[in-house]
């Protein structure tokens, strides 16, 4: 019974692309990328011992706590929402089965991570297991596994909707990467945030994985003081979540006699043009204060990676600029490309696939409005959070912003804004799941982060990912932005770049209704 229930969700997991590109594709990609722009030299003379050997381990522990804490967490407060949990707690399937079968299937993916990283990593880069500690590593990963899937549970029984498992599931663990030498390995943070660190037991986990894989160290492998820590987290998620856990979502307070009076009383006669953007731009930003998750990748995380590399990285210098100007440009570019490229094309798939688009061509709002009015809050909300940004980078680091940086950090975003948004819509027009539509934007978006200046990663990039950056609009978009804010003459090749991307993503988009309306191959089912 519980073989069948791990087969089962282990199929769901396949079935679902963000789900499986976040935990198996995002650390192989990872990986692929950290080894072309740092290298893979030989780490001590007289050895055989390379560089790769130390990123390999680190991103298996957070392909691991991925699949076994975010992923979890987020498809077991899913099927708590949709009443699915409460469905299977009425028929014969004991409940320890049915908890055993998602434990199960999280496991069996964080195992298959962690094999395709050690393939990958054999294969391509030298790296190699060390015989006499495989027990210790084997340990390890079991006992890190075990103590982010309590955690998970845990997390799902504290809070109320999927929405704020969604967030803290991806977001906490994404931010504590940053200062636990996952993703930024080696680098000195603050006395006050590396104790941050220590206390949570990513950073154990990782340092314990990356020494039981470390053949210039001694001994049997077993880091006693880590695997400590893993275990008394592990031990507290599981009380936790033995204690609050729910088999159904908790119900939502009733709307107040006065919420309901304060109602807009609906309007007569049709509405001017203006009104019906207006409309539109008030429930999109409606539906994005609703979903956490995606206002948190919006708005929150673009501030918190800004304050915490600027910190981390105090006094360094890219691309002739002080580090905080940099990522002021960097996280400005990566609102741009989220606001319009995932988020839009996210929520018109979305539309698509619940029928909200065909139910809205019966009604008398145009088109046009609609999606004017997406277009509208993209960059409503990519202003807010360069505003954010800004107050944060100048009260915080220092930087200083002139008034003659603001037209040409306007002229990117408006333009950066226009492109990702048609390029989003091509994307909406070939694929026809929503799903495959949110895998196709956030599998190519992030990707290019770190090769076009946004996600800088250290190291000179090989002459391959290179091209790829100067080819793709980001790296046009972010090098407008920087060249605003550090004063230098306007880009206008990186204008240009950027404008005829924006041109031929509507010539093409123009191709493609024409084939849907006179009845041809592109039209989406």
């Amino acid at each position: 019974m519980i073989g069948r229930l791990v087969r089962h969700e282990t199929l769901s997991f396949v079935r679902t692309p963000m789900a499986a590109f976040f935990t198996v594709a995002m650390p192989l990609l990872m990986t692929v990328i950290v080894g072309a722009a740092v290298g893979n030299q030989v780490v001590q003379p007289g050895t055989d011992v390379r560089v790769m050997q130390f990123v390999i381990p680190v991103m298996a522990v957070f392909g691991v706590a991925q699949g076994c804490f975010g992923a979890l967490a987020i498809r077991l407060a899913d099927l708590r929402d949709r009443g699915w949990l409460k469905r299977l707690h009425g028929t014969p399937v004991p409940a320890s089965a049915v908890l055993a079968g998602l434990t199960g299937a999280s496991l069996a993916v964080a195992a298959t991570t962690v094999a395709v990283l050690l393939t990958v990593g054999g294969l391509f880069y030298g790296t190699q297991l060390v015989w006499r500690t495989l027990p210790a590593l084997l340990l390890t990963l079991l006992l890190g596994a075990a103590c982010f899937t309590a955690l998970g549970f845990a997390m799902v029984a504290l809070l109320r909707n999927a929405a704020a498992v969604q967030l803290l599931g991806t977001g906490l663990l994404l931010a504590l990467a940053f200062i636990s030498d996952v993703i930024l390995v080696g680098a000195r943070p603050p006395a006050w945030l590396d104790v941050v660190g220590w206390v949570f037991p990513l950073r154990h986990f990782a340092h314990a994985v990356r020494d039981a894989m470390n053949p210039l160290l001694t001994g049997a492998g077993f880091q006693a003081g880590h695997l400590a820590v893993l275990a008394a987290w592990g031990a507290g998620g599981a009380v936790a979540a033995v204690w609050r856990f729910r088999w159904e979502r908790p119900q939502a307070h009733a709307q107040t006699a006065r919420a309901a009076r304060n109602r807009r009383p609906l309007r007569q006669g049709r509405p001017a043009r203006w009104r019906l953007v207006t409309d539109q731009v008030t429930h999109a930003l409606v539906r994005l204060r609703r979903d956490l998750s995606t206002a948190f990748f919006t708005v929150i995380l673009p501030v918190l990676l800004l304050a915490l590399i600027s910190l981390i990285f105090a006094g360094a210098r890219v691309s002739g600029v002080r580090l905080p100007v940099f990522m002021l440009a960097a996280m400005i570019t990566y609102t741009v490309g989220v606001a319009s490229y995932v988020n839009i094309s996210d929520t018109i798939a979305g539309d698509r696939e619940r029928g909200v688009l065909k139910r809205l061509a019966g009604t008398p709002l145009p088109r046009w409005a609609y999606h004017t009015g997406h277009l509208a809050t993209a960059l409503l909300v990519t202003a807010a959070t360069t505003v954010l940004l800004a107050l944060v980078a100048a009260l915080g680091h220092g930087v200083r912003i002139g008034p003659g940086a603001l037209a040409g950090m306007l002229a990117a975003i408006v333009l950066g804004t226009a492109c990702f948004t048609v390029l989003g819509a091509l994307v909406v027009a070939f694929a026809s799941r929503q799903q495959t539509v949110n895998a196709i934007t956030l599998g190519t978006f992030l990707p290019l982060a770190f090769v076009s200046d946004v996600f800088v990663i250290g190291g000179e990039l090989p002459g391959a990912l290179r091209i790829a950056g100067d080819v793709f609009p980001l790296k046009h978009v972010a090098h407008t932005v920087l060249a605003a804010l550090a004063g230098r003459p306007w880009p206008w090749m990186d204008l240009a770049m950027v404008t005829c991307w924006t041109l031929g993503g509507m010539a093409a988009l123009a191709v493609v209704e024409a084939r849907r309306r006179t009845g041809g191959r592109l039209q989406p089912p």
